[in-house]
């Protein structure tokens, strides 16, 4: 071989080299890329651990439209209901850690119901990864328009003339329901009998139809049967009046100062998710809760709108089971 043919021969030789060796550095780059540099190519599971209708499936299903257009991809909507949450968070919990799968945490998955069993299947802060707290709403009191009073004095005193005799509906054992009554029961030596439901909306409607006496019930799922008058409002659970119902007095002004109970709705991920899939997730639904529609939404339906870090609603989290573990144990409210 001549020396111009040789070295024809060695530069395309390194040519092919360079090429493929270049080839095989960008697809090795492409496998460790890390999976959120292209999140998400894949529609999004979004598990509501409560029935369809709940406060929780309300609030999931208003930010999950905006956020599947913010991430132009579906948040397919999964409700899965039963034991006060449990069983959809826990399912949250055990699904891979990859940001295709989030879930709607409330008090009652995050801050109540694991710690008032002897064996749950899931510790709130050491297998979820919070994302970030989107709004707070209070409960009404509120009891079937049979039950004859008109103010929360009447009922407390009608229900002490007739002990045994009225009882409640919850979303399920150990949820912010559940808790908020037995505390209510606590500082006002009354005696509402628990009659735990698969979820708010079932809960309510068995108020609403005269089978269950009252409730504490999410104002974003209440308000509609205030207005068909099938229930009747004696009181909110918040520290304000609520702008959504501004009639209608705290259970604090009406003799009990220092009760309060919220209910608080946020967007929690299986522990383990890269934390570059966390902040995209809060950096969108921040966005979103930042935009006229949503916030007047949720406003309007008397939430508080919030929208913090993670590390923010983890503090909540965190805040909220030590005060719920206090309550649990002095009202000695555990459960099977």
């Amino acid at each position: 071989m001549n020396s111009s043919k040789f070295q024809k021969s060695a530069f395309v030789l390194a040519l092919i080299m360079f090429v493929f060796g270049a080839s095989g550095t960008l697809a090795q780059s492409s496998r460790t890329t890390s999976p959120a540099s292209n999140y998400p190519n894949a529609p999004i599971r979004f598990i509501v651990p409560f029935a369809a209708g709940s406060g929780n499936d309300i609030v999931a299903r208003r930010i999950g439209q905006l956020l599947s257009e913010s991430l132009h991809q579906p948040l397919v909507m999964q409700n899965v209901g039963g034991a006060g949450g449990i069983i959809g968070m826990t399912q949250v919990t055990r699904s891979a850690p990859d940001g295709y799968t989030i879930g709607m945490g409330s008090p009652s998955t995050l801050a109540i119901a694991p710690y008032m069993m002897k064996n749950p299947p899931y510790d709130p802060i050491r297998d979820l990864a919070p994302v970030t707290l989107i709004a707070a709403t209070p409960f009404i009191l509120v009891v079937h328009p049979s039950v004859p009073v008109n103010s929360l004095a009447e009922l407390v005193a009608h229900a002490k003339a007739n002990p045994g005799k009225y009882n409640y509906s919850s979303a399920g054992k150990g949820t912010t329901h559940h808790l908020g009554v037995e505390m209510f029961n606590s500082i006002a030596g009354t005696d509402f009998a628990h009659v735990p439901f698969k979820g708010a909306a079932p809960a309510t409607i068995a108020v609403a139809s005269g089978e269950i006496d009252m409730i504490f019930g999410p104002i974003l799922s209440t308000v509609p049967f205030l207005q068909s008058k099938k229930l009747k409002a004696l009181a909110v659970t918040s520290a304000q009046r609520s702008p959504a119902v501004p009639s209608i007095p705290t259970i604090a002004e009406s003799g009990y100062p220092g009760y309060q109970s919220v209910n608080w709705y946020g967007i929690v991920a299986p522990r383990g998710t890269p934390a570059a899939i966390i902040e995209r997730l809060n950096r969108e639904t921040v966005r979103q809760l930042g935009t006229p529609e949503i916030r007047n939404q949720l406003a309007n339906s008397g939430a508080k709108v919030y929208g913090n870090t993670a590390k923010e609603f983890s503090d909540v989290i965190i805040s909220e089971s030590a005060n719920a573990k206090n309550v649990i144990k002095r009202l000695n409210l555990f459960i099977e």
